[in-house]
């Protein structure tokens, strides 16, 4: 299992949930969750089952970027499309090159964003 410091876990012995404040690499794999009422507990990695994994809220540039990008991929799928057209393609043809070319921008994209994701670790 692979956490990372934010999610919310459960206890599988006690059924109680917290949230995960720190991670001990060490041998035993050891991970540090604050529970409410009590300050912090330190179980074992095995006895715990993900509830919810941290994600950060999207900044205003982050907005603005992704915009971009669908933007930047709209325009290269329509000249995509164009020059199939002018190359005497069919109509199936130049949907199969705008999807391609709006699916390929796509993915890099999200592979970046998903690269510049928090770290997990696997406990």
């Amino acid at each position: 299992m692979r956490l990372a410091v934010g999610d919310v876990v459960r206890d599988r012995r006690d059924l109680v949930m917290g949230t995960v404040i720190g991670l001990d690499s060490g041998n035993s794999r050891l991970v540090v969750v604050h529970v409410p009422g009590q300050i912090v507990r330190v179980l074992p990695g095995k006895d715990l089952e993900i509830v919810r994994r941290y994600t950060r809220p999207r900044s205003t540039t982050h907005r603005v970027v992704a915009l971009a990008v669908v933007g930047g991929a709209l325009i290269a799928a329509y000249v995509a499309a164009h020059s199939v057209e002018l190359l005497g393609g069919s109509r199936l043809l130049m949907v199969a090159a705008a999807l391609g070319t709006y699916t390929g921008l796509d993915t890099v994209y999200r592979l970046g964003v998903r690269l510049a994701d928090s770290r997990r670790t696997r406990v």
